[in-house]
Protein backbone atom coordinates (compact mmCIF):
# COMPACT_ATOMS: atom_id res chain seq x y z
CA UNK A 1 0.00 0.00 0.00
CA UNK A 2 1.41 3.40 -1.36
CA UNK A 3 0.70 5.80 1.86
CA UNK A 4 1.77 9.11 0.02
CA UNK A 5 0.22 9.35 -3.43
CA UNK A 6 -2.10 7.10 -5.49
CA UNK A 7 -2.30 5.76 -9.31
CA UNK A 8 -4.30 9.00 -9.90
CA UNK A 9 -1.55 11.39 -8.32
CA UNK A 10 1.81 9.66 -7.58
CA UNK A 11 3.87 11.43 -4.46
CA UNK A 12 6.59 13.08 -7.43
CA UNK A 13 3.59 14.87 -8.87
CA UNK A 14 2.53 15.94 -5.37
CA UNK A 15 5.64 17.11 -4.75
CA UNK A 16 6.10 18.93 -8.06
CA UNK A 17 2.57 20.63 -7.98
CA UNK A 18 3.32 21.77 -4.23
CA UNK A 19 6.97 23.15 -5.41
CA UNK A 20 5.31 25.55 -7.57
CA UNK A 21 3.40 27.03 -4.67
CA UNK A 22 5.48 30.00 -2.36
CA UNK A 23 3.45 28.39 0.62
CA UNK A 24 5.42 25.06 -0.01
CA UNK A 25 8.80 26.46 0.27
CA UNK A 26 7.64 28.71 3.21
CA UNK A 27 6.59 24.83 4.76
CA UNK A 28 9.83 24.24 3.64
CA UNK A 29 12.01 27.09 4.91
CA UNK A 30 10.39 26.38 8.74
CA UNK A 31 11.67 22.59 8.48
CA UNK A 32 15.16 23.58 7.82
CA UNK A 33 15.10 26.21 9.98
CA UNK A 34 13.63 23.07 12.81
CA UNK A 35 17.09 20.85 11.51
CA UNK A 36 19.47 24.03 12.27
CA UNK A 37 18.02 24.16 15.24
CA UNK A 38 17.88 20.45 16.31
CA UNK A 39 22.15 20.15 14.79
CA UNK A 40 22.73 23.35 16.97
CA UNK A 41 21.48 21.83 20.32
CA UNK A 42 23.41 18.48 19.79
CA UNK A 43 26.36 19.76 20.90
CA UNK A 44 24.76 21.10 24.70
CA UNK A 45 22.35 18.06 25.10
CA UNK A 46 21.66 15.54 28.04
CA UNK A 47 23.08 11.91 26.83
CA UNK A 48 19.66 10.30 26.88
CA UNK A 49 18.42 12.89 24.20
CA UNK A 50 20.50 12.96 21.68
CA UNK A 51 19.54 10.10 19.99
CA UNK A 52 15.99 11.60 19.86
CA UNK A 53 17.40 14.94 18.30
CA UNK A 54 19.49 12.76 15.60
CA UNK A 55 16.11 11.15 15.03
CA UNK A 56 14.17 14.87 14.34
CA UNK A 57 17.46 16.02 12.21
CA UNK A 58 16.89 12.72 10.10
CA UNK A 59 12.95 13.54 9.59
CA UNK A 60 14.04 17.27 8.61
CA UNK A 61 16.38 15.68 6.08
CA UNK A 62 14.15 13.28 4.36
CA UNK A 63 11.15 15.85 4.22
CA UNK A 64 13.66 18.42 2.47
CA UNK A 65 15.34 15.46 0.18
CA UNK A 66 11.85 14.47 -0.87
CA UNK A 67 10.62 17.85 -1.84
CA UNK A 68 14.03 18.59 -3.80
CA UNK A 69 14.17 21.84 -1.26
CA UNK A 70 17.63 22.75 -2.94
CA UNK A 71 16.63 23.16 -6.42
CA UNK A 72 13.57 25.24 -5.27
CA UNK A 73 15.71 27.35 -3.47
CA UNK A 74 17.65 27.84 -7.00
CA UNK A 75 14.33 28.39 -8.90
CA UNK A 76 13.23 30.74 -5.95
CA UNK A 77 16.70 32.29 -6.64
CA UNK A 78 16.80 32.76 -10.31
CA UNK A 79 13.04 34.27 -10.16
CA UNK A 80 13.52 36.55 -7.75
CA UNK A 81 16.82 38.06 -9.97
CA UNK A 82 14.36 37.96 -12.81
CA UNK A 83 12.35 40.05 -10.86
CA UNK A 84 9.49 37.44 -10.58
CA UNK A 85 7.72 36.69 -7.04
CA UNK A 86 9.01 34.85 -4.87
Amino acid sequence: MNLFGNKKHPLEEQIRFLGEREQFLDFLDWVAAGRELAISSLPRAPDGRVREISGKIQVYDEILNLSNYQDLLIRRGMRKMQGLPG
